[in-house]
Order: C-alpha cells, then sequence, then structure tokens
C-alpha cells in the first residue's frame, strides 16, 4: 500500500509538473504571437513613412495634423482637411453648429482620435484620388450621401475595405461595428467603432486594433508630441492614452510615453520651473521617432498616469514611467533630473503607493517597439 501511494504521489507530481510546463510554454506561445504582431505593425509604420517621408502624427496636436497631410496630399481638398478637423473637435458630430466649426473658432480635442485610433486610421489605407484621399474610393471613409456635403461628420461612415494598406489588420480586432443591413444606412447606422471611448462622440468612426479580445489597444506616440499639453497650466492634459474599465484598481488603464534612462536637461540656473521644462529632465526612448505599445497577457497597460491616482488620470502632473522600473514626474522646483523621480515606486511595483496596494503591476508585462520581451524581463 505504502508503495502504491509513493506510485500515486510522484505521478501527480509529474502531472503537476506537465501542466505547469505546458501553462508556461502556453503563455510563451501567446506573448511570442503578440510580439510578432506588433512587429508587424512597426513594419506597417516604417512603411509608411517609406512612402510618404514622414511618419503618421498620433492626433494630440491638431497643427502637426494638418501640416502632415498638407506636405503628403499636396493636392488635398480642402473640405477634407475641413472634415477630419470636425470629427477631432470637442462638439459631438451632430451638433447643430458643427458645419460651421473650424479650427479659428472650435477647439480642437486630442482624444477624438486618440493615440490607439491614430494606428488604424493611418496605416489602414488611403484613396488614391489626390484630391480625396479620406473620402475618395478606398479611402478610410465612405459618404453616406455621394450628394451630400463632403464635409459633415455625420455624412460618413468607416470603410472596412480600404485602399493599399501599410499592414492588414485582423478584423475580428478591430472595434468596429456593422450597420442593420435591412435599415438605410445613416449617421446612427452606419460603420463606426464600438470602442467608446470618446464622452464627445461615442459614436465615432475611428476603430482601434487589440492583440487578444477583451485588451486594451495597441496605442501609437509620435515623438514630436510626447510632452505635448493639451490643456492649460491650470487644466494640464499631456499626451497619453486612457480608457475606463472595471478590471483596474483605479477604474481606468491607460499609458504615456516611456522615458529611457538618460538625463537630458539639467535647470540653469536654479530650478525647471515649469512642468513642461522639468519633462525634459530625461529623455524619451526613441526621441526622433516614435513608440508603439501593447498590454501584455492581462489586457491591461496600468493604473498610475497622474500624481493622483485616485481621480481622473488627466487631474494632475502627469506621471511617466522610464525604463528600469522608476516613475518620472515633472516637478518644476527640482534642480536635478534626480529630483524627477517619483518616491515610493521601483521595479515598475506600485504597490506601495496606498491607492494602489491592490494593484497586480500590470505595466511589467507590456510590450514596446523598443525592448525584446516585456518590461519586467529589462529589469536588471
Amino acid at each position: 500500500l505504502v508503495e502504491l501511494l509513493v506510485v500515486i504521489a510522484i505521478i501527480g507530481a509529474i502531472a503537476a509538473l506537465t501542466a505547469s510546463a505546458l501553462g508556461r510554454a502556453m503563455q510563451s506561445a501567446a506573448r511570442a504571437g503578440m510580439k510578432a504582431e506588433m512587429t508587424n505593425i512597426e513594419s506597417g509604420i516604417e512603411s509608411y513613412y517609406t512612402k510618404y517621408g514622414d511618419y503618421p502624427p498620433d492626433f494630440s496636436n491638431w497643427s502637426i495634423v494638418q501640416r502632415h497631410y498638407l506636405k503628403i496630399f499636396p493636392d488635398i481638398a480642402t473640405s477634407e482637411l475641413q472634415l477630419l478637423f470636425r470629427l477631432c473637435d470637442v462638439l459631438p458630430d451632430n451638433d447643430a453648429n458643427q458645419m460651421t466649426a473650424t479650427s479659428t473658432n472650435t477647439a480642437y480635442d486630442p482624444t477624438a482620435m486618440d493615440r490607439a485610433e491614430a494606428i488604424v486610421w493611418s496605416l489602414g489605407g488611403f484613396s488614391s484620388d489626390a484630391q480625396f484621399p479620406f473620402t475618395g474610393a478606398g479611402g478610410p471613409l465612405v459618404l453616406l450621401n455621394p450628394a451630400g456635403q463632403r464635409d459633415d461628420p455625420t455624412n460618413v461612415e468607416y470603410n472596412p475595405t480600404r485602399n493599399a494598406p501599410e499592414i492588414d489588420f485582423q478584423t475580428d480586432r478591430l472595434s468596429t461595428t456593422t450597420p442593420n443591413a435591412g435599415a438605410p444606412r445613416s449617421y446612427t447606422n452606419r460603420f463606426a467603432s464600438k470602442d467608446n471611448d470618446g464622452a464627445n462622440n461615442p459614436n465615432d468612426v475611428f476603430p482601434t486594433y487589440v492583440l487578444r479580445d477583451d485588451q486594451s489597444p495597441v496605442v501609437y506616440f509620435d515623438s514630436r508630441t510626447y510632452t505635448y499639453n493639451a490643456g492649460t497650466l491650470a487644466n494640464p492634459l499631456y499626451n497619453g492614452y486612457a480608457r475606463q474599465t472595471s478590471e483596474s484598481v483605479t477604474g481606468f488603464d491607460g499609458v504615456r510615453p516611456v522615458y529611457s534612462q538618460n538625463p537630458g536637461l539639467t535647470p540653469d540656473p536654479n530650478t525647471y520651473g515649469s512642468f513642461d521644462a522639468a519633462l525634459a529632465g530625461w529623455q524619451f526612448v526613441n526621441p526622433k521617432t516614435y513608440q508603439l505599445l501593447s498590454p501584455g497577457l492581462d489586457g491591461l497597460y496600468g493604473e498610475f498616469l497622474d500624481a493622483d491616482p485616485t481621480n481622473d488620470p488627466t487631474a494632475d502632473a502627469p506621471v511617466y514611467w522610464q525604463l528600469g522600473g522608476n516613475l518620472i514626474q515633472p516637478v518644476p522646483t527640482a534642480t536635478l533630473p534626480s529630483g524627477l523621480v517619483f518616491l515610493g515606486v521601483s521595479r515598475f511595483d506600485i504597490t506601495g503607493i496606498t491607492a494602489l496596494q491592490s494593484s497586480s503591476n500590470p505595466f511589467k508585462d507590456n510590450m514596446a517597439n523598443f525592448i525584446q520581451g516585456s518590461f519586467e524581463d529589462e529589469l536588471e
């Protein structure tokens, strides 16, 4: 009997080891597949650069967006840029004042086309029509009524069959909604996006792309706007991506561009003096190109986006992760780059913060185009 029990115990131990090894192998395979897809998206961005001579904007700054399209589409019709602005301004697309809105009388919303939506918009393909690269045949948008106004944001829907994409997105990973085929196409019955991350336009036409179901989407940051503030000194709105989710400790999940471990500017003569000056205290990874990020297997980026994680992630001064696991915050009174390091956080571990004690530290397994594996793998 004793010998039989020993044999049973050995078999059980072997089975447990086999199951554990199988689980690790499945996780490794899933990560490898996600990393391969990230590499594919990165190749698409480089293909875009080769074709147009410029990296795509991340849509946090309208002036950069406008200049970019005037450069790469020199014959673009005014109505195309007007349409794009109205799709990205602070007014709902069906607002009564939308058709008189311009960049001179209406504010731009940097979250209307967010850092995730910018990837699909930029890499999905544009029309070969020199005047109408957005609404022409094969472009990212289709006119609901060809006889209607081209610059009316309620007169377009997303085009699921775009022309000459830089990469082929898997359709089941796009956040697109399919209209009711039995009803006429309209503003409320069109190909749109179900990402529902915009308060002004929950029925928007800009889809996102995920590497796995029920994850946060892949995001893109343009180096020209890593630290861009679309708000004011009193109410900052620094570049980043965020969405609401019940799976996060704080109710939000998001990410900002990542700093390298290379010091930047030291204040002269005394302190940095402002948020913007302090943000130059460290150098960002890929300071002249872009950053591409994705959540890992847990599907989340992280809960820590500004100095106070207990409220809206845009309500306070921003915080940024740094390779090596430190958190960087802009401190105007700091006198050295080392004075910008957030105390109580190291090795991507935020559980030392009272409000985040129950966090699973989701940033650790995130992936990016500038690291080989996960951020945790980069720790020494």
